[in-house]
């Protein structure tokens, strides 16, 4: 064939080709391109829905109604909509495998991203969903008018009507109508976001944007150039009302673990300025002078975890807290942490700590901790520390120094710690002095001196507590009291103060948690009343059930007391007046107590108006578990009552008293008594003359 007709031959099945191409092309990459699509996404567990593609010749796709969903039990709900979308797919590096981006552009109209993270752990994707998503990264990308919503438990992140642009090329735009930031801490919304962008070998970067007055965000850049290796990379530089925050953060999640990398700083920040600006819901105010900070490793793994901080807070004020000075400074590396240094300063307040301790490796190791620590205080005033750590200053007062060391291992503990104190009110009871010197040794605390004075009152506590599994305790307590109406508000009394002082002394022993020992007050006019204790186990962490089991001996004496001299609490709210003399002696268990002894009120003037009585006068004599009313009378201006009868103790819990009248009763009025379940009239024989 001549050489003219081959040519001719050759241009026309060209030519045929070339129309194949153009009629056949469109459908086959639209076709392709929906069957790609719904493949690798059945792959992610994803669900996608397009209405309709157009796959002009040699032109963008441009895809209709795109609509992608995961599944309901993914770790990130994920649901992508935009009415349209155009992509410039790169044909040549599709098909013959070459180098380079398989998108050029891509652009998207009513676009509307949601994303929620349902489980604290667990993948997203594949690691070839990962893949993918890194080749489909565009050379240019143009997203106009966009909705964004993140969703990460109690914390939202909404952006509304957002337009960005980027180039590989040049400078492209970011603009944001409202950004909303909502959590239990921060609430705060930004409006009117306006920046520049730069997109550079897969990092996008955001500049120039300005969040309100005083902050700013220079730059941020988010790395995508690891998205195939399941790394992210965060870094942004942040002007906050005269300071600076610079930090880096990157996350790789490869073999499901999460590895997070963090390194910052920040200088001369105003705490006030920032939690207004960002919407914190405290107020606080403040400045952070200086910070650094690194952590590497897994949040939810700390044992393999290594971290850094230092930082220095000055003129902090949260809520009722405050502080002149706060610097901390701690590392974590090999499980150990290290605490450098806790430095607090508030006026005169000082308080400094420090020490290390190790992660247990295993739950068994939680019971035999391994730490040392060092702590020094001078304090001039409690309540303001107290308030510092969340207590009520009003409940603390007074001045204080503590110096102390203590570490453990193996099951070992030892140091020592000495503390003294003047002025001191806690829980607004006050202290005069104190001084204390305990000494923590491998199996016991040992309270060498524990001194307690307020105005002539003195406690003086010496011994030692067992804190192995027994937690037996012994030692000796003396005290003297110069009026025990002063101390009624520590064991839920009403703490008035009373004409008639009631002063004691008191001297204990304790040995294997067995009270002995003897208490006096002193009454006015009367003989002192004595408890004297010759067995009474109080053991640490008994139950009442197993306390009632235990036998006990003790005796409580009052040869003669004058109720008209005597604290009003000592009446019980009912006597002012008369002569209580007896005394009565307790042994075996509080639940089948034995108890012997007399009492006897003579001429008792009565002052509750609630039972209408004015005198009381009985004696009652206790044997065992059963008592004698010898007599009982009571009389106001219009009744007289006189009755003997018996008291039924051997129950605790149902204590009986039956009484008979000794002579005829013609009027009887009831009234209620709170501690009285049942009363017993018996009637007797009367004689009328």
């Amino acid at each position: 064939m001549p050489f003219k007709n081959r040519l001719l031959l050759a241009m026309l099945l060209s030519g045929l080709a070339l129309l194949f191409a153009i009629w056949f092309a469109p459908p086959a990459v639209s076709n392709g391109l929906r069957l790609w699509i719904w493949w690798r996404a059945r792959q992610q567990g994803l669900t996608v829905k397009i209405d309709k593609i157009e796959a002009p010749f040699l032109r963008p796709v441009v895809l209709h109604g795109f609509h992608m969903i995961s599944a309901r039990d993914a770790t990130l709900h994920i649901e992508v909509s935009a009415a349209r979308a155009t992509v410039g797919l790169n044909l040549k590096a599709i098909i013959m495998h070459m180098s380079g981006r398989a998108i050029r552009n891509l652009s998207s109209e009513g676009l509307r991203l949601e994303i929620h993270r349902s489980k604290p752990a667990g993948m997203s994707l594949t690691e070839s969903g990962w893949a993918t998503l890194q080749k489909l990264l565009p050379g240019n990308l143009d997203f106009g008018h966009f909705d964004l919503r993140v969703e990460d438990g109690p914390a939202v992140i909404l952006f509304r009507n957002v337009s960005l642009s980027a180039s590989e090329i040049v400078a492209g735009r970011f603009r944001a109508d409202e950004v909303t930031i909502a959590s239990p801490w921060v609430r705060q919304t930004f409006s009117h976001l306006r920046g520049a962008t730069k997109w550079e070998d897969n990092r996008l970067t955001l500049a120039g944007l300005s969040l309100t007055h005083g902050l700013d965000l220079p730059s941020v850049t988010t790395d995508l150039s690891r998205l195939d290796k399941q790394n992210v990379g965060v870094t942004f530089d942040v002007e906050v009302f005269g300071g600076k925050i610079r930090a880096s953060i990157s996350n790789e999640w490869r073999s499901h673990v999460s590895n997070w990398n963090l390194m910052g700083s920040a200088a001369d920040i105003s705490l006030a300025q920032t939690a207004e600006a960002i919407g914190f819901t405290d107020r606080v105010g403040g400045s952070l002078h200086a910070c650094n900070f690194t952590f590497r490793g897994d949040p939810r793994d700390l044992t393999h975890a290594t971290a850094s901080l230092w930082t220095e807070l000055t003129g902090l004020s949260w809520r009722h807290r405050a502080a002149e000075v706060i610097m901390l400074g701690a590392a974590l590396y090999n499980r150990q942490v290290e605490l450098e240094q806790l430095y607090i300063k508030q006026k005169k307040n000082q308080l400094t700590l420090s020490g290390e301790a190790s992660f247990p490796t295993n739950s068994s190791d939680w019971l035999k901790p391994d730490f040392r620590g060092d702590i020094s205080a001078s304090i001039s005033n409690l309540g303001d520390l107290a308030g510092l750590f969340g207590a009520n200053p009003g409940d603390f007062a007074g001045e204080i120094a503590i110096e102390g060391i203590m570490n453990a291992r193996d099951r070992k503990i030892g140091g020592h710690l000495t503390a003294s104190g003047t002025s001191l009110s806690i829980f607004k009871t006050q202290i005069d002095n104190f001084n204390a010197k305990l000494n923590l040794k491998a199996s016991e605390l040992e309270v060498e001196q524990l001194d307690l004075r307020r105005k002539q009152d003195s406690l003086h506590v010496e011994g030692k507590i067992d804190i192995g599994s027994a937690h037996n305790y012994s030692g000796s307590l003396s005290a003297d009291i110069s009026d025990l109406s002063d101390y009624l508000s520590i064991f839920g009394g009403a703490g008035v103060t009373d004409s008639n002082p009631a002063p004691a002394h008191v001297d204990f022993t304790v040995e294997s948690s067995v009270w002995s020992g003897s208490a006096r007050v002193a009454i006015p006019n009367s003989e002192p009343i004595s408890f004297t204790a010759a067995s009474l186990p109080l053991r640490i962490g008994e139950t009442w059930n197993e306390f009632s089991m235990t036998p006990l001996q003790i005796a409580l004496g009052f040869r003669l007391v004058s109720l008209a001299n005597a604290p009003h609490w000592l009446g019980l709210g009912i006597f002012r007046g008369g002569i209580l003399s007896g005394g009565i002696q307790v042994s075996g268990t509080p639940r089948r107590p034995n108890i012997e002894g007399d009492v006897q009120l003579i001429d008792g003037k009565m002052e509750n108006e609630g039972l209408s009585l004015s005198e009381a006068s009985g004696r009652v004599h206790l044997s065992r578990s059963h008592g004698v009313i010898d007599f009982l009378q009571a009389r106001n201006k219009d009744v007289d009552l006189s009755f003997n009868g018996e008291v039924d103790v051997s129950n605790p819990d149902d204590v009986t008293i039956t009484l008979a009248g000794i002579l005829p009763i013609f009027e009887m009025r009831s009234h209620p008594a709170e501690c009285v379940s049942r009363i017993e009239v018996l009637p007797v024989g009367t004689l009328l003359a």
